[in-house]
């Protein structure tokens, strides 16, 4: 908090800036709160000036919110839970879209393109696993090698293969039971 003298009344004023955010770090506002010195007293006057310029949304946090559904899903399948794989590749799916809207391109690489011809083909073969109408875990998780293969076949074509993705179906680190 900055301070400045009222030059009329001789008093001290604050004036702090803050910045207003969303839930994803991007500011939607800045305002400035000036304390004013009236003849009857304090009066506070806000200033607001519109937001910086959006930054893009960090492309490993989008990501990490992909790997948590994928995991999920993953765990889910493993458990022969076909109704509860198919809400986290429903989830999975909608992410793919967030990131294609929000981060369409990282570092010269063409993420948008790489998620419809790579990513979006691979999630076919679970769908229809997940959603037959006696699910197969056996037939759900040789899908779901298939969409952990294009996550890494993408990482591999961005110049980024030291992310590896795995079923990481050995271990539950979820308060939730993935049962049917």
């Amino acid at each position: 908090m900055n301070s400045s003298i009222c030059s009329r009344h001789g008093q001290k004023h604050g004036i702090e800036t803050i910045a207003l955010c969303d839930h994803r770090n991007r500011c939607l506002l800045h305002a400035r709160f000036h304390g004013w010195c009236g003849g009857g007293g304090n009066k506070i006057w806000i200033t607001a000036n519109d937001a910086e310029p959006e930054a893009a949304p960090e492309l490993a946090l989008l990501m990490g919110d992909l790997q948590r559904l994928t995991h999920k899903m993953a765990l889910s399948a493993n458990e022969g839970n076909g109704q509860l794989a198919a809400f986290y590749m429903h989830e999975s799916l909608e992410q793919l879209k967030v990131i294609q809207k929000d981060s369409p391109e990282y570092e010269g690489q063409p993420v948008a393109v790489l998620i419809d011809r790579m990513a979006l083909p691979a999630y076919e073969p679970f769908r229809q696993a997940a959603m037959a109408e006696t699910p197969d875990k056996e037939r759900m998780l040789t899908a779901l090698d298939g969409v952990i293969q294009s996550c890494n076949q993408c990482h591999i074509a961005t110049q980024h293969p030291l992310i590896k993705i795995t079923r990481g179906t050995e271990v539950n680190p979820f308060n939730q039971s993935f049962k049917p």
